[in-house]
């Protein structure tokens, strides 16, 4: 085979290891940046949990991310959009534990009753996962700005919303008594919030999780009559 021939046939060999290789080096490249990602915010609710969002430095923040300054900025802006940033994706996933009961609406009350209670303890068992995160969004959020302040009460509405929704289904269904749920479903947001934030600081008064869930349920639907 002459050198030319040679040349043509190595290269387009080249040319096939690099297709091959090429899709596998854009996942790991991929795979990197969203662990840099997770790691700034990580490291920015830490920082936020201990100084709280003013008293935290984007120095702080890298430094327990171990990146440089320039990683930071690749990602976020300032540190603003990276709080705004951990509010999103973390209301995104509290709001995705109702996905199932919003898929599968339940055909009677005791059904309602118990997928209530099955996406409450699911969304407990996150807030759990992520206590100091959501402590941070709650102590913080209303300090950044009037802006932040109204992005939180926007994601409590969402919930009443999404709780209205509900309700709404069921007195559609015959199995709730007619209501203004808007009003109905503002109030027990209110009420969950009120006792899963004593929950979340270790109020001694406080429920166990369970209980509490389940109190707050059997009072939905139950109210406090004889």
């Amino acid at each position: 085979m002459e050198y030319n021939e040679l040349r043509l046939v190595r290269q387009a060999l080249k040319a096939g290891s690099m297709a091959m290789i090429s899709p596998l080096r854009k996942q790991r490249d991929l795979d990197r940046k969203e662990k840099t990602y997770q790691d700034l915010l990580d490291a920015a609710i830490e920082a936020f949990g201990d100084k709280g969002y003013h008293g935290s430095l984007i120095s702080d923040i890298v430094a327990r991310a171990g990146v440089g300054q320039g990683t930071f900025y690749r990602h976020f802006n300032d540190k603003r959009e990276l709080f705004d940033a951990i509010m999103d994706r973390f209301g995104r996933m509290l709001l995705g534990e109702f996905d199932v009961m919003t898929t599968h609406l339940p055909g009677n009350a005791e059904q309602y009753r118990k997928a209530s209670r099955d996406a409450l303890l699911a969304m407990a068992a996150l807030v759990e996962k992520n206590r100091k995160l959501v402590l941070v969004l709650l102590r913080e959020a209303p300090t950044v700005d009037r802006e932040f302040e109204q992005r939180l009460n926007e994601l409590f509405d969402q919930f009443a919303s999404l709780a209205a929704f509900y309700l709404d289904y069921a007195v559609s269904q015959g199995f709730a008594r007619p209501c203004n749920t808007g009003i109905v479903a503002q109030a027990i947001v209110g009420m969950a919030l009120r006792h899963i934030t004593k929950w979340l600081q270790n109020d001694p008064k406080a429920l166990d999780i369970d209980e509490l869930i389940t109190e707050l349920v059997d009072f939905a639907f139950f109210g406090f009559g004889a």
